[in-house]
């Protein structure tokens, strides 16, 4: 058996606080690591730290620009126990992701996605719908609903994960 690391966020920033307040949940985005300190991570967000509208596929790490900007960034981390055959298969998933950069982040789709309709585009994600999506293509989990639908409260009905910490991200 191996492991993996379900991140849910809330940083503060302005376009985190739209989200929170239009889903009326306590975090506002999604992200995955293979690693339990959690120092990299893998989702859909923004590129550069000061250019929220310049987003899509983003490795975030601990001692990178956006934590160094938004320090009180807070979190509940989620442990869950997949194979070693699973946890392969995602890491190759992230690193072709990487690798081909024509990932954007789905501002469009997302807006859709409130009300319910089923828009999506090729190529294009949330950070719920990543994590979401990534977890049923590798044989993770599935939710028995679309990804594009997966919200970061839908994280938290996972029975099978354990939660490790809750508190702010940069003093796990």
């Amino acid at each position: 058996m191996s492991e993996i690391f379900i991140v849910l966020m809330h940083s503060m920033t302005i376009p985190a606080r739209i989200v929170k307040l239009a889903t009326r949940y306590k975090y506002s985005h999604v992200a995955i690591s293979l690693e339990e300190n959690c120092d990299t991570m893998y989702s859909f967000g923004r590129k550069k730290v000061n250019n929220a509208l310049d987003g899509g596929y983003s490795v975030e790490n601990r001692n990178g620009e956006f934590f160094k900007k938004f320090k009180n960034a807070t979190c509940t981390v989620y442990k869950m126990n997949v194979s070693e055959e699973q946890k392969e298969n995602l890491k190759k998933l992230l690193t072709s992701m990487k690798e081909n950069d024509v990932y954007k982040y789905d501002f469009v789709g997302a807006f859709f996605r409130f009300f319910k309709i089923p828009v999506t585009f090729k190529n294009q994600y949330t950070c719920s719908y990543f994590v979401a999506y990534a977890l049923k293509e590798t044989g993770i989990y599935d939710f028995k609903i679309p990804p594009h639908f997966v919200n970061p409260k839908d994280f938290e009905k996972i029975k099978t994960l354990e939660k490790i910490y809750e508190g702010k991200y940069l003093d796990m």
